[in-house]
This record gives structure tokens, sequence and C-alpha cells, in this order.
């Protein structure tokens, strides 16, 4: 006798009563199995799904970052130029003042002072004025010791107001 035949007797021996209970069993058996299936296959494409939401938050996030990041390099190294500008002190002969803008100097005492080297208004305040008036006389120009004194003055006067 096969297994079959012992369940088929069984169920015809208990009758109707033992049928209702194998089917009962049966479908809570199939609705437990596909319940698994379907939360087991939801969890996988939600877990899926997540992690996308996930990645593209943390690729977002480190683009963000990076720019960040990049942006604070870029103002830093500006900062090294500009800091590295300020501090190199440029020789006088590079620093070119329009000394005609002091009063008292005209565009002959411009030219002189050019001509002997002065440029700036630092040049022009650092000799005393009877080294500046014999250097200038030099040019064949007609200088004064007063209106030179007054004109080292002025320069002096504009280095402060710098």
């Amino acid at each position: 006798m096969g297994q079959n035949t012992v369940l088929v007797k069984t169920v015809t021996i208990l009758g109707g009563e033992c049928m209702n209970m194998f089917v009962f069993l049966a479908g809570i058996s199939v609705g437990w199995a596909a319940d698994r299936l379907y939360n087991s296959y939801v969890a996988k494409n939600t877990h899926d799904d997540e992690d996308d939401e996930t990645l593209e938050v943390h690729t977002e996030e480190k683009e963000v970052a990076v720019e960040k990041v990049k942006k604070e390099k870029t103002i830093a190294e500006k900062s090294d130029t500009i800091k590295e500008s300020l501090n190199e002190k440029k020789s006088p002969e590079e620093i070119h003042d329009d000394l005609s803008q002091l009063k008292g100097v005209g565009p002959k005492l411009a030219e002189a002072l050019e001509s002997i080297g002065i440029y700036n208004y630092e040049q022009l305040s650092e000799p005393s004025v009877d080294t500046l008036l014999e250097r200038l006389q030099e040019t064949d120009g007609r200088f004064s010791r007063p209106a030179i004194s007054v004109i080292m003055e002025r320069a002096k006067q504009a280095i402060e107001e710098r």
C-alpha cells in the first residue's frame, strides 16, 4: 500500500472533518510560504533602493565636500599669493610715483629727478636736502634749497598718507 492509498483511506474514514482540516492546514502553509517569499522579495528590493538612495546621497555629499575643498584651496592659494606680493619689497626703481603730482614739482624738476634715478616719494625723501640739491644741479637745472626742502617734506607727507 502506498502513501496515497493510506491518505485516501484516512480521509474516507474520518470523513469530511479531516478534509476540511487538511485543506485549512494546506492553505496556511501555502499562505505562509507566499508571505515569506513576498517579504524577502520586498525586503531585497527595498534594501537595494535604499542602498541606491544612500549611494546617491553619499555621492552628492562627496561632490559638495570636494567642491568646498577646492574652493578653500583656491582661496588659500590666492591668499598666499597676496601675502607674498605684500611681503615682497620692490626695489625703489620698480616703484614709480608721479612726482609731478607733488605741489612745486613741475615737468622740468620731475625730469631732472628721474634723470638722477629718483622715481618715487621714498627716494625723494631719503637723501639730505644738500645732497639732493647737488645732484640736481648736475642736471643743469636751477633749483633752490628752500624749494627742494619743501618738496622733500611733501614727499614724506605723501608716503604717510598712503
